[in-house]
Order: C-alpha cells, then sequence, then structure tokens
C-alpha cells in the first residue's frame, strides 16, 4: 500500500512561508505567531487497511487526524475551522484537502512526498500561496 512509505515519527526542521499561507487562510495574526514558533513533531500510524492515523503535536497543541484514504471525514483544525477533510494517495504522494463544512470558503491542499533519504516534505498550497515545510524522519 502507497501510504505505508510515510509510516514513522518525522521532526519539522524548516518552514518558509507559513505566515502568507497562514494570512490567506484568514488566521488571526495571534494564531499565526503560534504557529511561526512551532515546530511540530508529526507520527503516522497505519490502524488496520486503509485507516491511519496522522499525530500533530507541539508544546502548545495537538491534533489528530483519523481518517480512511479517500473517504471525507470531519475534522476541526488547529485554527478553529469545521471542514471536511479528505486524504488520498495520488501516485506516491499523500495529499490532503479541507472543505469548509458550511460549503463557504478557502479550500487549501497539502502534499506530502518523501524526498530520497525518506525525510518528509509537505506543500501548503492555496490561492497561488505555497508554504514548503521540511521534516527529518526520525523513526
Amino acid at each position: 500500500m502507497a501510504a505505508n512509505k510515510f509510516l514513522g515519527h518525522y521532526k519539522m526542521e524548516s518552514s518558509d512561508n507559513l505566515e502568507e499561507f497562514m494570512k490567506t487562510l484568514g488566521v488571526n495574526i495571534v494564531l499565526r505567531k503560534i504557529g511561526m514558533s512551532s515546530y511540530p513533531d508529526l507520527t503516522v500510524e497505519q490502524i488496520e487497511g486503509d485507516h491511519y492515523k496522522i499525530h500533530e503535536w507541539t508544546m502548545v497543541k495537538s491534533h489528530i487526524w483519523d481518517f480512511t484514504l479517500g473517504q471525507e471525514f470531519k475534522d476541526k483544525t488547529v485554527d478553529g475551522r469545521n471542514v471536511l477533510s479528505t486524504i488520498r494517495i495520488e501516485g506516491d504522494k499523500l495529499v490532503h484537502t479541507e472543505k469548509p463544512a458550511n460549503g463557504d470558503g478557502k479550500i487549501p491542499s497539502y502534499t506530502w512526498e518523501l524526498k530520497d533519504n525518506n525525510d518528509l516534505h509537505i506543500t501548503y498550497e492555496l490561492e497561488g500561496v505555497i508554504c514548503n515545510r521540511e521534516y527529518k524522519r526520525l523513526k
């Protein structure tokens, strides 16, 4: 299964253009400043079959995505938005999209790719604004 290659634990090492991405998304300045100072850990685990959990945590907040590949699920983002998320495999990438639960708003996407050394690169995209985040695989 293509998603299994993402299983593991990662620590964020760098991020560029996150503040502009969050501003475009409509995140308030206080949450943007908190987000800019956070270097999250991520753990990706397979529960069973296409059922996965991604746990992201910092010293300030944590979040868990509990999902089945390709199936829409309700979520509340760390900045408080109620969304309908879908996480799916596209080729060798994991792609996560968020639609506003009320049907009105912006739709960001997050594309996960493993680099040759098995470290993780996540690209955030919204209305032409791109943020790149690099994670070191710890195990």
